[in-house]
Parts: C-alpha cells; sequence; structure tokens
C-alpha cells in the first residue's frame, strides 16, 4: 500500500499554524515510499485537475490532496480498552482527529467537533478522535468535566500517531468512506459553521 508519509510531510510544511500545539508524538522512521511523486508535480497536478470539494475545502483552511492517498494502517483502544481501527467506521466520511488534553487549540476545537458530531448523526459520517501518548485515566479524568459524547480512542504509547501528528496537534483529516485521506490541516479550527456542516454532509452524501 502506497504510504502516506512524503504526503504527511508536505501537510505539515505547508499548514504548520500558530495554533498548534508542538509538543511531538513519537517520531515517525518509515522512509519514503519508492516512487513517490514529487512535491512539486503534486502542486502542480491540483491546480490543474481539480476535484468538485478542492476549493471548498481549501476556503475552509484544509489542504487538499492532488488524489486520494490510502493512509497506514493503525490500531488504537476504545475508551474500554477494546482495540479498534479505521476499519470500525469503513463506509463513512470520517474526521480523524488527534489531539491531547495538555494542548490548548485542541480543547478549544473540541465543542465545535462535538456539534458537527450531533448535526451529522444521520449521515454517512463518523468523528475519529485519537488521544495522543496519554494515559487512559488522564482521558478519562478529563471528560468526567468535559463530557463529549463524539468518538475517542487512545494511542497511549504515541505510535500510531506518530506518523500523523508527530509535528504537532491538533492534527485533522478527512477520509473518503474507503479510508482513504482527501485533506488535512494542522492547527485548530472551528467545525461548526453552517459552511463546514454542509459540506461535511455533502461529503458523506457523494463520495464513495
Amino acid at each position: 500500500m502506497k504510504a502516506l508519509y512524503p504526503i504527511t510531510a508536505l501537510l505539515v510544511a505547508s499548514l504548520f499554524l500558530a495554533s498548534a500545539c508542538t509538543k511531538p508524538a513519537p517520531a515517525a522512521t518509515a522512509p519514503a515510499a519508492p516512487g513517490s511523486v514529487p512535491t512539486e508535480n503534486l502542486v502542480e497536478a491540483s491546480a490543474t485537475n481539480k476535484i468538485w470539494y478542492v476549493d471548498r475545502l481549501e476556503k475552509l483552511g484544509f489542504y487538499v490532496f492532488p488524489a486520494p492517498e490510502p493512509i497506514p494502517s493503525f490500531v488504537v483502544k476504545t475508551l474500554k480498552g477494546v482495540d479498534t481501527s479505521l476499519a470500525s467506521v469503513a463506509g463513512n466520511v470520517v474526521l480523524l482527529n488527534f489531539w491531547a488534553t495538555w494542548c490548548p487549540p485542541c480543547r478549544t476545537e473540541m465543542p465545535s467537533i462535538q456539534i458537527l458530531n450531533d448535526k451529522l448523526k444521520a449521515s454517512a459520517f463518523k468523528v475519529f478522535a485519537i488521544s495522543v501518548a496519554e494515559k487512559p485515566a488522564t482521558v478519562t479524568e478529563f471528560l468526567k468535566t468535559n463530557p463529549y459524547s463524539f468518538p475517542m480512542y487512545l494511542d497511549e504509547s504515541g505510535s500510531a500517531s506518530a506518523p500523523f501528528a508527530g509535528q504537532g496537534i491538533p492534527t485533522t483529516f478527512i477520509l473518503d468512506k474507503q479510508g482513504r485521506a482527501i485533506a488535512g490541516m494542522v492547527g485548530a479550527r472551528s467545525y461548526d459553521g453552517p459552511e463546514v456542516v454542509a459540506l461535511m454532509k455533502e461529503l458523506s452524501e457523494r463520495l464513495q
């Protein structure tokens, strides 16, 4: 499977924002995939062969990948300690969010993620929020005073998150129904605005 690492590097280089926490997750060590497309070619392809959602996502501040990108498989745990993966949300558009309780920008955007999750409960859309390198008790205690109900998962070692969030959190990807990344952002934003909700709903209806 084609690795996401070169694309992740491009995202971080292009979109690292002041509203991101920089405490790093464990560094990813996997090399770039052989034969990966040079960055300048990706940018050119993006400019000349746009998909219908490109302009709208870019207007919201996302970097949009020139084509949907398969991502490395990983396993995290539910809050109850059960192993799970993105396969559990296959067939849905996914907001894949990497965060931590100690990160102020992460906490700032969480209420809007809750609202987005609530508004799209009837759609083929899921939130998959992963706590990066934190103990289960830390997250559980945080949720006692911040009772968010959107799906949260635990990456206690930080190894699963490293390829995606090694340069800062929050980091967020939008995945299509096949689990491929179509866009991403490093840094916090609001997800409950009408333009975001409408686009996520449309993505859930139109993407395959």
